[in-house]
């Protein structure tokens, strides 16, 4: 509780302080202070072998790469950012992870020649209430940095439920009434696509994601996030 209303206080005074040490920011600093930026958790899971990301997707060929900004750590950066992103309203903060994260991976989206982006869309119900998709948000930082075209109604979500099942990947991939829905298989088959979620944890919503563009004919697929706990 005092920490809550020091953090408070510290708003009224200096009403552009760091997002995750409270420090106020200085000229040139934007949402988080030079020092916490450099000390971001990066994951270089792109780099490590095997890549964590690519093990959850076990089973589909099409999904070739996976990239992760930062490790998810209770109280941690991380987890502070994207609290204000989904909660807090502050889609600004999506657009700064996006741009951020691409810088990270520029050269290796480089490599790729990606055709674009599909964010994991959220039910349009859950999309009212927010009032965005944080994903297409982050997503649409990474194309300020990027140019890549972002494929924004190819993919939908059809059920307002949690994705946190106890089944197996083979049984939720072969569910006869899946999550996801391709809605326009002519903008996207043959692509290659990086497709982009918030946080991946047990990654049954960016694999169920992925299984419905295996079947709209997608080339290949790459994971993308900005924190994960794996």
């Amino acid at each position: 509780m005092m920490k809550k209303y020091l953090k408070d206080l510290l708003s009224l005074i200096y009403p552009n302080v760091c997002y995750n040490c409270d420090i106020a920011l200085v000229e040139g600093e934007d949402k988080i202070c030079l020092r916490c930026f450099r000390d971001f958790p990066l994951t270089n899971y792109h780099e490590t072998d095997p890549n964590p990301l690519i093990q959850i997707a076990a089973g589909n060929e099409k999904v070739k790469g996976a990239f992760c900004y930062m490790k998810f750590n209770k109280e941690g950066v991380a987890q502070k950012l994207l609290h204000e992103l989904k909660y807090k309203g502050n889609d600004t903060i999506g657009l700064l992870l996006g741009e951020w994260f691409a810088k990270y991976i520029e050269r290796e989206i480089s490599s790729l020649e990606l055709d674009g982006i599909i964010a994991v869309p959220l039910h349009k119900a859950k999309r009212r209430k927010r009032g965005y998709n944080q994903s297409e948000v982050i997503a649409k930082g990474i194309q300020n940095v990027t140019g890549l075209k972002i494929f924004r109604d190819a993919l939908i979500r059809t059920k307002n439920v949690s994705t946190q099942t106890k089944k197996g990947k083979v049984e939720r991939w072969q569910n006869v009434d899946p999550l996801y829905q391709v809605v326009d298989n002519d903008s996207i088959i043959g692509k290659k696509v990086l497709l982009i979620d918030d946080v991946i944890t047990t990654g049954a919503t960016i694999s169920m994601a992925a299984e419905a563009l295996v079947g709209s004919g997608v080339d290949e697929i790459y994971f993308g996030c900005i924190a994960s706990g794996k």
